[in-house]
């Protein structure tokens, strides 16, 4: 799809409109084929109240998580390198991957995570750029991806991204108010198009609890849904450019959207010896900071109504992954490219080490997903992978 080029004027009262949740699907399709990085810069910064520098400064990585994440990183490309030297590429169904992303592909502890899960496989070999952290817009930003995909010519590109621009340093408490909120949703025809796309699914991808999601979306406010637009505007913008411009014909994408998060603060002080890194973890990261005090700065205090808006939000999320990657496999020649990992429900209420991400049992799920993907396996839903127990 070729992009097209809105006057300066027009793509201003585009952008105004998505701030305001005023934007319909229609306007929100020619503001997605005619954004560019100043464009999503400046909606970033008006999304938050900030300008450019204080954008890049709190997006920035922590010193000390950014140097483990380093650690962790030169392990696995040292060893990437090492295989592409002993000739790994000339064997016929070895696979070379670039990973893009933040912590649920580079976990800031002695833990695994998905990319650990990956890498196991003897035919799969990844290049990682993923740290903990990490906003997806810093990844747009930094273009090291880029620069790697022309390097390292890989099959399949990862990335997992978008969950520390909405919860870090608090910034989920914008997103939601105590006054009831469902007309935001209401007002928003593209998230209620995707909520309806869900429900007329033959086979579910995820079970939509209606309950659940009507309660949480009582409490979301207007910039959540200017966030989840520009999510997608970023995805699509990352994706097509590496797609649509020819220099990687035959490279698949892979992304994920998480799990339904559960707020809280327990530290889960125990005697389990083999869950003996979860109160660490808990205390080393900061649990409880990215969910619960947020919304409890906001007056949200019962567990119930914490968790459901969690829920709208994350299944939300994954939704637009899915309609996002949908708009490429519909485009002509295309053929299914993009790919989406779908965690959702996966995980379980007990199955977290913090309050973002799953024990080792579960990213290991969510690895071996990615890996019948990568393997082309084939996939009740098409382009849509579901990650499931699969621990005996």
């Amino acid at each position: 799809m070729d992009r097209i080029t809105l006057a300066p004027g027009e793509k201003d009262e585009l952008i105004k409109a998505l701030l305001a949740n005023t934007i319909r699907p229609d306007q929100l399709d020619q503001l997605r084929q005619a954004v560019d990085e100043h464009d999503l810069s400046k909606i970033i910064q008006r999304i938050y109240d900030l300008n450019h520098q204080q954008v890049a400064r709190i997006a920035a990585l922590d010193n000390i998580l950014g140097k483990i994440d380093a650690v962790k990183n030169s392990r696995r490309n040292t060893y990437f390198t090492d295989q592409i030297k002993k000739g790994f590429r000339g064997k016929p169904g070895n696979i070379v991957v670039l990973a893009e992303g933040d912590s649920w592909f580079n976990y800031p502890v002695l833990l695994s995570d998905v990319l650990d899960w990956v890498s196991m496989e003897p035919d799969i070999i990844v290049y990682s750029l993923a740290e903990g952290g990490d906003w997806l817009l810093n990844m747009l930003s930094a273009r090291k991806y880029v620069e790697q995909l022309s390097v390292i010519q890989p099959d399949v590109f990862l990335i997992s991204a978008g969950g520390n621009d909405l919860v870090g340093r608090n910034r989920l408490a914008a997103m939601v108010s105590t006054d009831d909120a469902t007309a935001e949703y209401e007002a928003n025809d593209w998230a209620k198009g995707l909520i309806e796309k869900a429900k007329k699914r033959v086979k579910p991808i995820a079970i939509y609890e209606k309950d659940r999601f009507e309660n949480g979306i009582k409490y979301i406010a207007k910039d959540f849904y200017a966030l989840l637009m520009f999510f997608h505007l970023q995805y699509y913008f990352m994706i097509s450019g590496i797609l649509l411009g020819g220099k990687f014909p035959d490279i698949r994408i892979m992304t994920q959207g998480y799990d339904y998060a559960i707020p809280n603060r327990d530290k889960k002080f125990g005697l389990n010896p083999l869950r003996w890194y979860r109160p660490f973890v808990r205390m080393f990261l900061g649990h409880g900071g990215w969910l619960k005090t947020p919304l409890q700065l906001r007056g949200i205090q019962n567990e119930k109504n914490q968790a459901d808006i969690v829920y709208a939000m994350i299944y939300l999320f994954n939704e637009m992954m899915i309609f996002t990657g949908d708009l490429f496999c519909q485009m002509p020649d295309m053929g299914e490219r993009v790919f989406h990992i779908d965690s959702r429900g996966s995980i379980g209420a007990d199955g977290w080490s913090d309050e973002l991400h799953p024990l080792p049992k579960h990213f290991k799920n969510t690895g071996r997903t990615f890996v019948d993907c990568i393997r082309k396996r084939p996939s009740d839903h098409a382009q849509v992978y579901v990650v499931k127990d699969l621990n005996p």
